[in-house]
């Protein structure tokens, strides 16, 4: 509580008049760790704790893979090199779960070997340099420093603060207003350093101090409620919007690539902001049933309006961020009918918080917000996904498998509903997820009669989210405050899990088909 508010307290003027804004912030200040602790990787983490001989093994099942590919007869109608295109991107699965070594090391190394078994020249359009680079690599360092200039504002805990007066005392309506705050920013930002942030404030702010106050056992359920709450709205967020997550970003690149057509800023929200909705409301409601919570006693309450009225009123830095928003807010929109690009607008925006007379943000802030391994990652899975594309493997295993079944349009995109979130207990990792996916899925929409926009956004929600499997990254933002456990979390993520693949096999194609696709 203490250090919530020194952190609401800090003295700006004086920062200011030395020309800088506040830095990254400790991680004893829960805005801070939503900058510290963005990973979407664990870099060397896993690697610490795992032994020499398992990595070493791990890596070798890799290997096996590729070598059993590359002797097993190449099947009717696929052709060796994409053949070979497949087994690098299992290949790559099986590393990217296991991680033997940092996933960006590993997707660097399979990218390389696509030459070497004729998928892909190194140089040459396509090729492996240039089917790594897309506009989802600009779009996500773009949306770096986006978030970074966001978490340096008091807005999102204005936020916060302005909707706890709204449920006077009442725990399951503080859930819901975390969980409406952090939707709301995560509709604009990385969904990882939201949920960092949001879980810091709701730590600082409500659970210790509910902790302090109140019975052990309501402030156990009120803490698993919001974590698990908070992980939720920011997943559910990021698909309000194409901005709210890379993975959308990257999704719409390769729909455009393989389907020949994109989804816009707006209508994407037409699409998915109701399905999001619907979802949040479904979270809110498993989480306070499961964890059954109370009234927040008073003292928690006075603590809550002190710290709320120590954050102060919005000044010129965050009025100036709100504005650049704002402005990048109106030009997706707009880009409905002028036909601008949603990565142009966010690099513009970009540009604007370091002009003379903004700063905004800072070279090395900047720098130090940039997450390398996502980029890496990305971008090697992109690779790998183009040659799978180039060599006819996409079409293949679309006709060895679903194109071989004499079923519906709505069996099809049911039964493409149910299986991509069990699918996401087996890969854990959203851009390959959409590679492995969204290419073959993507043939059906003229075989089937169905729109392959529907396809890309159950790859896409699915990509950003999984609400049973604890050990997810964004998920893990929340774990590590110690409120629930993995069987807590995948029995929560029930209703939810059922709710999503409802909702897809069910209003999103007319969806889809409402704005003309």
């Amino acid at each position: 509580m203490r250090a919530f508010g020194k952190e609401a307290r800090r003295s700006r003027e004086g920062q200011r008049r030395k020309g800088d804004r506040p830095k990254l912030r400790s991680n004893k200040d829960p805005t801070g760790k939503a900058r510290g602790l963005i990973h979407l990787m664990s870099d060397n983490n896993k690697q610490q704790g795992t032994s020499l001989g398992k990595r070493l093994a791990l890596i070798g099942v890799a290997v096996t893979i590729i070598v059993i590919a590359h002797f097993l007869p190449t099947p009717e109608g696929l052709s060796y090199a994409g053949k070979m295109a497949i087994a690098l991107m299992v290949s790559g699965i099986v590393l990217w779960v296991t991680e033997p070594v940092p996933m960006a090391i590993s997707g660097l190394a399979l990218m390389c070997l696509m030459p070497g078994f004729g998928i892909f020249p190194y140089n040459g359009t396509p090729g492996v340099w240039a089917n790594f680079i897309s506009n989802v690599i600009f779009f996500i360092l773009a949306s770096f420093g986006i978030t970074s200039a966001l978490l340096k504002t008091k807005i999102p805990t204005k936020i916060v603060f302005t909707l706890m007066h709204i449920t006077k005392g009442n725990a399951k309506l503080t859930v819901l207003m975390f969980m409406i705050a952090t939707a709301v920013i995560s509709a604009f930002v990385s969904n990882l350093p939201c949920t960092a942030l949001f879980a810091g404030i709701a730590m600082s702010s409500i659970i210790e101090v509910e902790q302090k106050n109140g019975t052990a056992k309501h402030a156990a359920n009120l803490g698993k409620a919001l974590m698990i709450g908070i992980a939720y709205a920011s997943c559910m967020g990021g698909m309000i919007t194409p901005a709210g997550s890379a993975l959308n970003i990257m999704t719409l690149n390769m729909l455009g690539a393989n389907a020949g057509f994109t989804i816009s800023f707006l209508d994407w929200v037409i699409i998915c902001a109701p399905i999001a909705l619907i979802l949040l409301v479904v979270c809110w409601l498993s989480v306070v049933f499961i964890f059954k919570t109370d009234r927040i006693s008073e003292e928690t309450m006075l603590a809550i309006e002190k710290s709320g009225a120590s954050v102060g009123k919005l000044d010129g830095f965050d009025k100036k961020v709100l504005a650049i928003l704002a402005l990048m807010i109106v030009a997706w929109v707009a880009s409905n009918w002028t036909g601008w690009d949603a990565t142009a607008i966010a690099v513009a925006g970009l540009a604007l918080f370091f002009l003379p007379g903004i700063d905004v943000l800072t070279w090395k802030e900047y720098i130090a917000s940039v997450q390398w391994a996502i980029v890496l990652l990305i971008g090697c899975v992109q690779s790998i996904a183009g040659g799978i594309k180039e060599q006819g493997a996409a079409s293949w295993l679309f006709g060895a498998t679903v194109g071989k079944m004499a079923v519906s349009a709505f069996a099809v995109v049911a039964a493409t509903a149910v299986a991509l979130p069990l699918m996401r207990l087996i890969i854990p990792v959203g851009p390959a997820l959409i590679a492995i996916s969204l290419i073959p899925l993507a043939g059906m929409g003229p075989a089937m009669g169905v729109s392959a926009a529907v396809f890309a956004i159950i790859i896409a929600f699915n990509a950003n989210t999984t609400f049973l499997l604890g050990v997810d990254s964004n998920n893990m933002m929340t774990f590590k405050h110690g409120q629930w456990k993995m069987g807590e979390f995948f029995k929560a993520g029930i209703a939810p899990t059922i709710a999503m693949m409802i909702l897809h096999a069910t209003i999103l194609a007319p969806l889809v088909g409402l704005v003309g696709y």
